[in-house]
């Protein structure tokens, strides 16, 4: 293991720890959700639908589908790819251009570098996407002053807590 796999391994079981003790539920992130998909007015809206340990997509994705926008939500592939359906009928899609995309991590710094669980399901879908605009959603305590990175990582667009919106490029 090289030095920077190791510092990402490092932080990675640092704030799973941390989020044993995290409230995934918040409508303040909720919110915030909402308020990036108003700014943007994208076309369609691809989120992740979250785990236990994550922040919460579940109303967020709820109150898209209410909003009437079509939401699309990843499926993990044996190849480690994602493959894209409509929330609402399932059918296969894929995100374009004009579309927004909330992808989970761990932590994200202020220039837009996002630690994964180290898969790379995202990296990878993201090296794949022209035009379509990326947040990471993580807890306010994930945004770091540094995340680690190596050749493959991907940057986002702009981070969402609960606490706060951070557009970065």
């Amino acid at each position: 293991m090289n030095d920077i796999s190791l510092a990402k391994a490092t932080i990675r079981k640092h704030i799973l720890n941390l989020r044993k003790e995290s409230n995934r539920s918040n409508a303040a992130l909720t919110n915030n959700l909402l308020s990036v998909v108003q700014m943007h007015k994208p076309n369609r809206v691809g989120t992740y639908v979250s785990y236990p340990s994550e922040p919460a997509t579940a109303d967020f994705i709820q109150k898209l589908v209410e909003q009437g926008i079509q939401v699309l939500v990843p499926e993990t592939l044996a190849t480690g790819e994602l493959a894209w359906h409509d929330f609402v009928d399932g059918n296969k899609l894929s995100l374009d251009s004009g579309d927004l995309l909330f992808v989970p991590a761990l932590a994200v710094d202020r220039s837009g570098n996002r630690l994964g669980r180290g898969k790379g399901y995202f990296d990878k879908e993201l090296a794949l996407l022209s035009g379509v605009i990326v947040y990471a959603v993580v807890f306010e305590h994930e945004v770091l002053d540094l995340v680690p990175t190596e050749a493959h990582d991907k940057r986002v667009h702009g981070v969402v807590t609960q606490e706060q919106i951070l557009k970065i490029n």
